[in-house]
């Protein structure tokens, strides 16, 4: 899935406000000393300031507990929608990857009258299937990782039951993984409004693990941090919290999405 907001920036060929992997290495190059000029860098500076820029990435993608800020706080751009096809007689099918999680339920289009498919854990999974082997709809799925192979990352797949007897969209929400900056992949989510932030973020690593001090670039991290949190969550972002079960929720039985009784409508039931 590309960056929507970085594929709309180029399309319009605005680049003169966006932040990249190269600008904050020369803002970290700057803060340690060691000049903007990156041909001047030594191998092992450069390792030095890459580890900060990538540290002070994540930490603006998964905030840290401040005064204002909850813990678990995810922001709305690192949870985007997409949709999936599925395939008829295709047990599983692979979800992309830059694809962490998956939040909630997978869902039908409206036109099709369908209660959602919900997430059960792998084990409940596979009793359904051991159960029978007739095919449908889906009603629930589980997410879980595929085999390693050597040489490439491991990737998460999702599997359905029943089996699709057909080929249904769904639409489902993620948890967005960026993946490393590299030359490659320059733009950080959250991009152009959130660019001194994720500045302030590189800088305050690299004031902590170069310096061993919090001052000034902490301070506005924290400062900035609280302000950018309130604007998102008037964009619709939530706090999730532990995913884990709660205690006392109750697992559909044989595949049951929540009805004690079955439903029939155009001629089919379920």
């Amino acid at each position: 899935m590309g960056n929507t907001f970085t594929d709309a920036a180029a399309a319009s060929g605005d680049t003169s406000s966006w932040i990249t992997y190269a600008t904050l290495k020369s803002d970290v190059a700057h803060f340690l000393g060691y000049g903007v000029d990156s041909s001047e860098w030594t191998a092992a500076q450069l390792a030095e300031i890459d580890k900060y820029v990538q540290a002070g990435v994540r930490q603006f993608y998964f905030p840290p507990v401040v005064q204002g800020v909850e813990p678990g706080y995810e922001w709305s751009f690192l949870r985007p929608h997409a949709t999936l096809d599925t395939t008829a007689d295709d047990a599983a099918q692979d979800l992309p990857d830059d694809l962490g999680r998956v939040l909630g339920d997978f869902f039908y289009d409206e036109s099709q009258h369908r209660p959602s498919v919900v997430q059960v854990s792998e084990a409940r999974l596979l009793a359904m299937l051991s159960r029978t082997e007739d095919a449908g709809p889906p009603r629930v799925a589980c997410v879980r990782y595929k085999e390693q192979v050597a040489g490439v990352e491991q990737k998460l797949e999702v599997a359905w039951w029943p089996v699709p007897n057909a080929a249904y969209t769904l639409t489902y929400r993620y948890e967005a993984y960026a993946g490393k900056l590299t030359a490659s992949n320059p733009y950080p989510l959250g991009g152009r409004r959130h660019a001194e932030l994720i500045t302030e973020s590189c800088l305050a690593v690299a004031e902590q693990r170069a310096d061993d001090e919090r001052g000034l670039h902490s301070d506005a991290f924290e400062r900035m941090l609280v302000g950018a949190v309130a604007m998102d969550r008037k964009q619709g972002a939530r706090y999730y919290g532990s995913m884990a079960t709660e205690p006392g929720t109750i697992v559909p039985r044989h595949g049951d999405t929540g009805s004690t009784y079955p439903i029939t409508y155009g001629g089919e039931t379920w």
